[in-house]
């Protein structure tokens, strides 16, 4: 299995204005037949007042951008019809301040008003963001109410029992739409603020709860169709804990895996990518999901600019336990640099073409990174013998050839400064990895490499 995040505003426009769309990605089957994707995850699609859509204003409806309700039922359809799985993005955590819940919650109407949390007397109004420095609580018109996400995203009191129930509703309805599952945003924002102490605070315990009845729900609704639910989860902490949270949902994203790989190839020592999998890709009751990274993030091509380089980190990507995840475009080298105060440098118009103009190319914002020409587009990369498009197919490929991968673990790593050696296996299958991350010949356990050279036994 091959994950592909999607932002749909940016990927395939099907009626010429510029936005991408449903049908749009009805359209691009045969592209991820090419690159071998057959699960595809679509950043949030309901109706929303901002670009992002995270922040949202009715969890039962499209953003009319993208098309209608019915349009995405055929978009699943024609994936569904072509082997690929589609996974949506469900942020549970907040709505945005014009959902009609908050609405009704600030002129103080019942059962709304117990739906999110108010500042009481003991609270300390001026706590902020432990990562950013933002303030947590927001004032309007006289009420004061909790918001980790900003003032624009009101969190939802999971503490009341009817907001819980309203959450699976809403797992309901999509389920029985025909989504395979979910990618579970802020996973660990649910229960967030202790009341008691009047002060934010994870509350892994609750929150595990809450996945657990989550998974329970949505195992359920599937299993009456004969089929499963795939559901990851986005844990951005410390391995330990993400292990509670993927052990409820079943497949986490590993950061530590993007993250290390990526400090690796800037620093020239393999020392983190030696320590990320010790921690992270041992034999565990879940599948990690490594991924080349996603729309909070750097894009790869920015941080590794070599594209020999990048090569090598699809290698390890494809020849890793769990389930792989492409960001769209990385696969080209589609550039960007992450900007919490202007995120829209990441999420750029996927570039079908050299020119960016042609059948089916979205262009709903200027671009700064990813322009004409560049060599970071589909019929340039194409055009190349040796393009990264080229490579992340024939991995794709071998992935493809070897589906034990996702059930796999990682053991009997060694390195040197420059290399690593490793065995991944799933009791019954097994190769050895051996990876060069150096720009020069190296030697590990007695086999030669080649500068970025990648080898299987």
């Amino acid at each position: 299995m091959i994950g592909y995040e999607i932002f749909i505003r940016s990927f395939a426009d099907s009626n010429e204005d510029g936005i991408g769309d449903f049908k749009g990605i009805a359209n691009s089957v045969e592209y991820f037949k090419r690159i071998g994707v057959d699960l595809i995850w679509l950043t949030p699609h309901f109706k929303s007042p901002s670009y992002h859509g995270y922040d949202i204003i009715d969890y039962f409806d499209t953003n009319s951008s993208f098309g209608t309700v019915q349009d995405f039922k055929n978009m699943i359809d024609t994936l569904h019809e072509n082997g690929i799985k589609l996974v949506i993005d469900l942020p549970l955590n907040h709505v945005s301040d014009r959902h009609p819940w908050f609405k009704a919650a600030m002129r103080g109407e019942k059962p709304y008003e117990d739906y999110f949390l108010w500042a009481q007397p003991y609270f300390n109004l001026k706590e902020k963001r432990h990562w950013d420095e933002e303030l947590i609580w927001h004032e309007r018109n006289g009420k004061t109410y909790y918001g980790v996400f900003g003032g624009s995203s009101p969190d939802l009191n999971y503490d009341n029992p009817e907001v819980v129930q309203k959450s699976l509703e809403i797992i309901e309805f999509w389920l029985n739409l025909g989504v395979d599952g979910f990618r579970f945003d802020a996973a660990k924002h649910v229960y967030d603020y202790d009341i008691k102490e009047g002060r934010f605070r994870y509350d892994h315990d609750k929150n595990v709860n809450y996945w657990n009845l989550v998974m329970e729900k949505a195992g359920e609704i599937k299993k009456a169709k004969g089929e499963d639910v795939f559901a990851v989860t986005e844990v951005w902490d410390n391995p330990e804990v993400v292990d509670r949270y993927a052990n409820a949902i079943g497949c986490s994203f590993n950061f530590y895996f993007t993250e290390a790989i990526r400090e690796s190839m800037q620093h020239g020592g393999v020392y983190k990518i030696v320590d990320c999998f010790q921690r992270t890709l041992g034999r565990k009751s879940y599948k990690p999901s490594n991924f080349t990274g996603n729309h909070d993030m750097n894009r790869l091509a920015s941080i590794i600019t070599k594209e020999d380089e990048r090569k090598v980190f699809f290698a390890l990507l494809m020849t890793s336990p769990g389930v792989p995840f492409i960001y769209y475009g990385d696969e080209l080298g589609m550039r960007g640099v992450y900007d919490s105060t202007f995120t829209e440098d990441v999420i750029e118009p996927f570039p079908w073409y050299a020119s960016l103009s042609g059948e089916g190319q979205a262009f709903w914002k200027a671009v700064r990174f990813n322009r004409a020409f560049t060599g970071a587009s589909v019929e340039e990369q194409l055009s190349r013998d040796d393009s990264l498009l080229k490579e992340v197919v024939n991995w794709s490929t071998f992935r493809k050839a070897n589906e034990w991968l996702t059930d796999a673990w990682v053991e009997n790593i060694t390195h040197n400064t420059f290399t690593t050696a490793y065995t991944v296996t799933d009791g019954s299958n097994g190769m050895r990895v051996y990876v060069n991350i150096s720009g020069h010949g190296e030697m590990i356990e007695g086999i030669n490499l080649k500068p970025y050279e990648v080898k299987l036994l």
